[in-house]
């Protein structure tokens, strides 16, 4: 049994299927430059990743005592956007074991998701780049008539295209945003511990802790030491 049994499991995507604060800070420093704004560094950049591209800017302005004027904060955003799309994936690496584990859930037949808060586009660039269409069923990113995760929304909108019931699906994150997400829709939830947050994720309230994706496709139970 692989999956803990479920017939369908649902990725988020920065900071639990791939490495992606690289290129998101390269693209930041861009669009702040275009402002006159100083840069800011990809470590910082890691622990402000999760809520989509507004919320980023709005956390980069924060952190660089910078006042979150509503016209400056829609421009950064744009500008970030279109600065990603011209970066591209150049630094991003996919995490240890995320490609076999995707091949191999979609060769069992398990219905596989991927649900983020990262724009629609940015998502399906980093999945073409690394050659992942193949194994994804549904991909959901933002920028669509959803609000954001925490909100179950999105969540329940990939389930529905999936075709499985709420009950049986597991959802993989990184963060806090992720459990809050899946408790909200009432989806089974774990963690990966590697992820972009500052807690440990098993301080997270999640229903188990994976060290990689590739438990998921391990014979035997899914550890649940969260």
């Amino acid at each position: 049994m692989i999956a803990g049994g479920y017939s369908a499991v649902v990725f988020d995507l920065d900071g639990t299927l791939a490495d992606t604060a690289a290129d998101i800070r390269e693209a930041l420093v861009r669009a702040l430059a275009n402002e006159n704004l100083p840069p800011v560094d990809v470590k910082s950049v890691r622990l402000m990743i999760g809520g989509g591209p507004r919320l980023l800017v709005e956390r980069v302005l924060h952190r660089l005592h910078v006042d979150t004027d509503e016209d400056l904060v829609a421009r950064l955003t744009a500008g970030f956007h279109r600065e990603y799309l011209a970066q591209g994936t150049e630094l991003t690496t996919l995490f240890q074991g995320v490609e076999g584990t995707l091949r191999t859930l979609h060769t069992a037949g398990i219905r596989v998701g991927l649900c983020s808060n990262k724009p629609d586009d940015l998502c399906r660039m980093l999945v073409r780049n690394f050659s992942l269409d193949d194994y994804f069923d549904e991909i959901l990113g933002s920028g669509g008539d959803l609000p954001r995760k925490p909100d179950p929304a999105p969540l329940w909108r990939i389930t529905e295209r999936l075709g499985v019931p709420t009950n049986d699906v597991l959802y993989v994150g990184d963060s806090e945003t992720d459990v809050t997400t899946a408790r909200n829709a009432g989806v089974t939830v774990m963690l990966v511990n590697y992820g972009y947050t500052l807690r440990s994720a098993s301080q997270l309230g999640a229903d188990g802790v994976l060290e990689s994706v590739a438990d998921l496709v391990q014979p035997g139970p899914l550890a649940r030491s969260a």
